[in-house]
């Protein structure tokens, strides 16, 4: 457990994150599967491991201290636009599911920040649901383009709801995917797809086996459906859910892939999985830094003797 314990603080420490007690439990970091969980066990062997205020990190890195207690202002600020902009997604027809992700979710958090948003779609629709997501934000001024970053939302990652398994884009040992998955909030979930994503990646759970719990915060940030837009989505989806909605997904398929073929910088036809386009699955992840972080972190691992 102590050599987990480094391990996992070694992978936060990367982002310059430190944290509570009750978080390092929580996303412990389990590199074999007899390890017997037990806090007060776990308490006792967090002894020597450096703490300030209330939080954990290792040897000669205080200053995470500081930089942790300076990102509460900046998630309390990005949320409520977080929020904000799910309140005009929520309209869309087949869109099942937004949450908050990266960095808002977990470690990196700075002022400039974007807002990073993984969006469930119903089966046979994700292209119409992108297209009238991006359209609805564009609208709005909410979404991330190449020139407004800061506290715009970044709608790069979209997948249908019979795709939920993301162990297909793993890299190998890749920890920054299972934290991603772990550290999700869902905003608007009115089925309850947090629990079936949880269900669907049991291989992240493997290595972090206290941390796919329901987010303390996901209830006070959830956005309700609301009266009139569900109304209003459930009669598009009653109107574009047969022949006539197969056809605005097509059309809707067809444009987007002529822009795509049109982006000259894109990495989209790589043999990897920064950005993956088909029906069941969109990412755009240009600058996809998960190999970097992993090797970054095993480094910190091999120095730390853990």
């Amino acid at each position: 457990m102590r050599k987990n314990i480094l391990q996992t603080l070694a992978y936060f420490d990367i982002f310059g994150y430190a944290l509570t007690r009750e978080e390092l439990f929580r996303f412990l970091y389990i590199d074999y599967t007899d390890l017997k969980l037990d806090y007060t066990d776990f308490i006792l062997r967090l002894s020597g491991v450096p703490n300030k205020d209330g939080f954990c990190f290792l040897p000669g890195r205080e200053e995470n201290v500081a930089t942790r207690q300076r990102a509460v202002k900046w998630f309390e600020q990005k949320m409520k636009i977080a929020r904000r902009a799910v309140k005009k997604l929520r309209w869309i027809p087949f869109l099942r599911a937004v949450f908050v992700c990266n960095t808002l979710s977990g470690a990196g958090l700075t002022e400039g920040s974007d807002i990073d948003v993984f969006v469930v779609v119903r089966k046979g629709r994700l292209w119409l649901a992108r297209f009238l997501a991006t359209l609805a934000l564009s609208v709005w001024g909410l979404r991330r383009t190449k020139r407004k970053i800061k506290d715009k939302v970044c709608l790069s990652f979209y997948v249908t709801d019979d795709s939920l398994n993301l162990s297909k884009i793993a890299l190998n040992n890749d920890i920054y995917l299972m934290y991603w998955l772990a550290q999700l909030i869902p905003l608007y979930d009115p089925d309850n797809l947090y629990l079936s994503v949880q269900r669907a990646n049991q291989w992240a759970r493997q290595s972090l086996p206290n941390a796919f719990v329901p987010h303390e915060l996901s209830e006070r940030l959830r956005v309700s459906s609301g009266k009139i837009s569900k109304f209003v989505k459930n009669l598009l989806e009653k109107m574009w859910g047969g022949a006539y909605g197969d056809l605005m997904e097509k059309q809707a398929k067809e444009a987007q892939k002529v822009r795509m073929k049109l982006n000259y910088m894109s990495v989209q036809n790589e043999p990897d999985t920064r950005v993956v386009v088909n029906d069941q699955m969109l990412k755009f992840h240009e600058n996809d830094r998960r190999s970097e972080y992993r090797d970054r972190w095993q480094e910190k691992c091999k120095l730390l003797n853990c």
